[in-house]
This record gives C-alpha cells, structure tokens and sequence, in this order.
C-alpha cells in the first residue's frame, strides 16, 4: 500500500485533462525575443501587479519561464490570452488585465495582423525567485495557408479551415470497410498531421498501427493540394493538427455534426423573447464585433446557477472584451425564469446560443431551449459547491484511488533506476459511469499492468450528460512518478 509520504513521492504531479494535447518542440524565447527585466513591459508589470501574485506562480515541470500567448480579433484587439503557468484565478486576472492594458496604451490596435498568433515571454527564475523578465520583441506565429481558406481573416479559422479540409479528404477517401473490419471494438482513430516545408501532408501519428498506419498515410499523400506552411519568428515551424474519427464494428460511418446536434436540442430563433430583448440592445458595430465566420459559425454564453437561483462563473465566447462585457450585462438584467430550461440540476453548466452566422453576416439568434453540460462525478464529490469543485474533486478521488491501490514498491522490485518517469493514462468514462478503453504509457510492462489493474478497481462514477443524454468522457491522465 502506498502511505501518504510515498503517494506524495510516487504521484508529484498529478493532473487532468478532458482534451488531447501535443507537445511541440521548445522554442527558445530567451534567445530569440530578447527579454530584459528593465524594458517597459517588465517595468509595467511591477508597477501593476502584486509581489504576492507573482510568487503564486507556478512553472510547469522542466520550464524556466512563463509565456503569454494572444490572438487578435478583426478589430485590432487582444483576445483568448493564454498565461503557460499554473497559478490562482487572482493570478491569472492580474496578469490578462495588465498586459491589455499595456496593449492598450502602447501597442495600438493596427499594429498586428488577425491571421497570426503572437507569444511573448513574461516571467523567468533567478535562482529560486520569479521575476518580470517581458520579451522585447513579439514572438509571430503563422497559421498553414490552404488555398480554399483563403477568405478567413482569423488564425484559429484558418487553422480549423485546413483540420476540415483533410478531414473532408479523408472521409472521400478511406477504405472505411476495411478499416472496420481491422478493429475488433469500437475505437477513436485520431489522426495527426503536420505541413512540411514543401506543403504536403506528414503523418505524425506514432500509435497507430497496421492497416490504419498504412491507411492514413495513403489518405494524407493523396491530398492534392499544396498548403503554405506554418513559421514561427520568421523559420519553418510545423504544429500538429488533428481529427477524430469513431469506428465501431458491423456499424456505418456517421458523421458526427455537433453544431447541429446543439441546434436540434435548443431550437434557436430570432424571434423569441430573449433574441427580441437583445436586439433592441445590440448595435450593428456591436454584431460586427462577433467576428463570426463560416468557420466559428455561433457566439454562446454558459453559467451556472448557484442554490439561490442566481447565475454565476458566466463567460461568453466572444473574441471581444466589449463585447462580451455588453451580452453578460444584457444576460444579468434579463429575468432568469424567463429562460426555458429543459433541465435544472446541480453541476450543469448551462449553454445559450446568442449569435449565428448567416448569409455572411452575424445575427441575433438565441437558444429557445437551454443547453447543458454535465460532467461525470466521483463518488463522494456529490456536495462540491461548483462546477470547479466538482472537478477538482474528481481529480483529488483518483489520486487518492491511486495512494490506497497502487503497489508503492512496485518501481522497485522492478529495478526502476532512480528519478522522474513519466507516465500517462488514457480511459473513457461510459454512459453507464465504468472506466473503459484503457491506455497506458509508462517505462516499464510491470507499471502499465498495475496501473490498468488500479484503474479498473475505480468505483462505479456517475456519468456525464449533454442535452440529456449520457455520454462517453474521454480523459488523459499525465503524471510523474519518482523513483527514490
């Protein structure tokens, strides 16, 4: 059994995440951005945010400093700011607010193209301190450009253009019989591609095997088209991009479309109450400011309610803080039980479309039914207060799983040599709350054994619902285990 000094050793970092993520090689701010401590960004941010925030800051393993990443929108300004670091909610508003409003007063809003994505670094160690060492030069990113994308003025549009491009291509073209026919259960084919410097397609995906390898390679030469590749400070740079394809056995290929399945549940209307509400209140700039496309084809607004029926933790999609400020007030002073709910229950997280794109242009055209998300909950988290508690709970009962089941002494019987071994799990959640589809990567054949077996011993888990429906919840659990 694992004591709670050894769980702390065995499990040092522990979380998870709901999506798939990628590595990508490191760049090298230091070298490339020119950070100084003393230039008027890092003196900015001293100015402007709180010794006590800084030292809340928290690097991610092996990285000596934390990178501010942004879009910007049609309008010249500063959306989706990504902050690499872990850190509280106070932490990360201080550090979003400021650098918006350095943007503000010494950027300018015409100084930066809406097809790039810009990073910079802010906060570097000096020996066990963490300073304000901003990038004297922007990092820019530049997206793939595919020929058929070409009337997108948006990075993240242009970059999910090309996703539903090859993922087009690549339902024209696979040999989905055989493909089914390969696969003895039901399975998510995640395929992963890349641009190389020539424009043409690169499978990046390492895990599949067998005919699926053979086939995705032969789906991606086959794309006829040259793409322009992505850059990064002016040099060649190739992200992954990727798609899912569900496979099961004896049944048909069906496209999921998740947009229509949102609007089949919650029938939006530009002609009920609330769309009429918004209307008198929104100005065409206002709409404008959307910058919705055919691409990013609706603006929402989720919340949640507490237990005196008063939305809270409400955040509206929008890639304009004046815009999204404005819906979430016209959304505040709206009466809540005018809203039509087909479910009110603790731990939704409830979803209202607000805008859609249509005949080229952005309108009022809101949920006449309220969507809602809900994840899966672990036993005994039931009375978390919040959305965030729920999960964070979830979390805290698989590690806590782990400390009573995992065979502390395994790593060593095993002959593991000492230091820090990564290890990640994949699983699913089914509709009826059991942990399946089960998948490890760890250093030894012993560990993902055990780890499997630990897995399975998981009590029964409440599942998730969308729209009123259970559904299957895909994680990916990464940790460190460290071997004394």
């Amino acid at each position: 059994m694992i004591t709670k000094k050894n769980y702390c050793t065995l499990f040092a970092l522990f979380s998870m995440f709901t999506i798939f993520s990628q590595a990508v090689k490191t760049f090298d701010y230091e070298k490339y951005s020119n950070p100084n401590t003393k230039n008027q960004l890092s003196l900015y941010f001293k100015e402007n945010v709180d010794k006590k925030l800084l030292k809340k800051a928290q690097f991610f393993t092996n990285k000596k400093n934390i990178i501010l990443s942004f879009y910007i929108n049609q309008q010249g300004e500063p959306y989706k700011l990504n902050v690499s670091s872990k850190g509280t909610e106070e932490y990360y508003t201080a550090i979003k607010n400021t650098f918006t409003d350095y943007f503000k007063k010494f950027i300018g809003y015409d100084s930066l193209s809406s097809k790039h994505q810009y990073s910079l670094q802010i906060i570097s160690k000096k020996g066990n301190r963490k300073i304000f060492n901003c990038s004297s030069k922007l990092i820019v990113t530049k997206p793939p450009i595919f020929s058929e994308c070409n009337d997108l003025d948006l990075y993240e549009d242009l970059k999910n253009c090309l996703n539903l491009e090859v993922k087009k291509h690549f339902y024209q073209e696979a040999k989905f019989n055989e493909l089914k026919n390969d696969s003895k259960k039901e399975i998510a084919l995640i395929v992963k591609f890349s641009v190389n410097k020539h424009g043409k397609l690169v499978n990046k995906n390492k895990e599949a095997a067998g005919f699926y390898q053979t086939e995705i390679n032969r789906i991606l030469n086959s794309f006829p088209f040259l793409i322009e590749p992505s850059s990064k400070n002016n040099t060649f740079y190739a992200p992954n991009h990727s798609f899912k394809i569900d496979l099961t056995k004896n049944k048909d290929i069906v496209v999921k479309d998740l947009n229509s399945e949102f609007i089949n549940f919650t029938k939006p209307s530009t002609s009920n109450d609330f769309s009429i509400y918004l209307k008198q209140n929104l100005t065409e700039k206002d709409l404008q400011k959307s910058n919705l496309s055919r691409i990013s084809k609706k603006l929402t607004l989720s919340f949640e309610i507490d237990e005196n029926n008063t939305p809270f933790n409400i955040k509206v999609n929008a890639k304009s803080i004046a815009l999204a400020k404005k819906i979430e007030t016209l959304f505040k002073e709206y009466p809540l039980e005018k809203f039509n709910f087909s479910e009110k229950r603790k731990f939704n997280t409830y979803i209202l479309q607000v805008l859609s794109y249509q005949n080229q242009k952005a309108i009022v055209n809101t949920s006449s039914v309220i969507g809602y998300e809900r994840p899966p909950i672990f036993p005994g988290c039931e009375h978390s207060a919040s959305m965030a508690e729920v999960k964070s709970c979830f979390s805290k009962g698989i590690q806590m799983h782990f400390s009573k089941k995992f065979d502390a002494d395994l790593p060593n019987r095993i002959g593991l040599l000492k230091g820090r071994k990564k290890v990640a799990i994949a699983f699913k959640i089914s509709k009826e709350g059991k942990i399946f589809d089960i998948d490890v990567n760890a250093p030894h054949a012993a560990i993902i054994r055990e780890v499997v077996q630990v897995m399975r011993k998981i009590p029964k888990i409440k599942p998730g619902y969308q729209n009123g429906n259970a559904v299957n919840i895909k994680y990916r659990i990464p940790f460190t285990m460290i071997v004394n």
